[in-house]
């Protein structure tokens, strides 16, 4: 897979890669799941070509954030909007020709996406997103048996949140914080669990003016 890749945070060192039409007026950005980092999608390929097809051609932009591959244990939700914030004033700081973005998130990218929203004020830039995949997080961790270990241990130990599990119970490495966020009732992750009620649901997505297309996954 060929294309560019570029530095849009050089304070953090991270990098995005595009491919497909590299000087197309329109970009969608892809922002994967935990764990997930270049080409970890089966259909990255596939989409960037589809991209490129089109009428007005879109490049695919695929960023690395510092939550990326394993790192998420120890970076938040509101690390990844910064991140994608900083991508986004890079892109339009830099590229005279750019006139429309499309956000797409696979898993978690798609909490990125909607806390992104719920912060930012609409961007005039920004047409469209595509959630593929969005799930609870919550709720598939609640079917592990290790995650009430997990818990307990992080509810024993709130003045902590920023120390580590012990590794017997959670490799990769990850914050009491972060297990929090991914596991805990209405917290900012808690997006998109079949649990949450009608006010909820009003709170995570009224004041949400773009455009979301949701695309269900097997």
């Amino acid at each position: 897979m060929y294309g560019n890749l570029f530095v849009y945070d050089s304070k953090n060192n991270l990098v995005a890669f595009e491919s497909g039409s590299l000087s197309s007026s329109g970009c969608l950005i892809l922002i994967g799941g935990l764990t997930d980092g270049f080409l970890s999608l089966p259909y990255v390929e596939k989409l960037s070509s589809k991209l490129e097809s089109l009428s007005k051609p879109y490049s695919l932009i695929q960023p690395l954030f510092r939550s990326s591959y394993l790192q998420y244990g120890w970076h938040t939700i509101d690390d990844d909007v910064e991140d994608l914030k900083n991508l986004i004033d890079y892109l339009i700081n830099n590229r005279n020709h750019l006139k429309s973005i499309i956000l797409m998130g696979h898993s978690t990218g798609c909490q990125d996406i909607i806390h992104y929203l719920r912060q930012e004020k609409k961007h005039p830039k920004i047409l469209r997103v595509i959630l593929q995949g969005p799930v609870s997080d919550r709720q598939y961790l609640s079917t592990l048996s290790s995650t009430k270990n997990q818990l307990d241990y992080c509810l024993q130990n709130l003045e902590n949140l920023k120390e580590w599990l012990p590794r017997y119970l959670h490799d990769p490495p990850l914050t009491i914080q972060r297990c929090l966020s991914l596991n805990q009732s209405n917290s900012i992750e808690d997006l998109f669990s079949s649990d949450l009620t009608d006010e909820q649901l009003k709170n995570i997505y009224e004041k949400i003016e773009t455009p979301i297309t949701w695309i269900r996954s097997k």
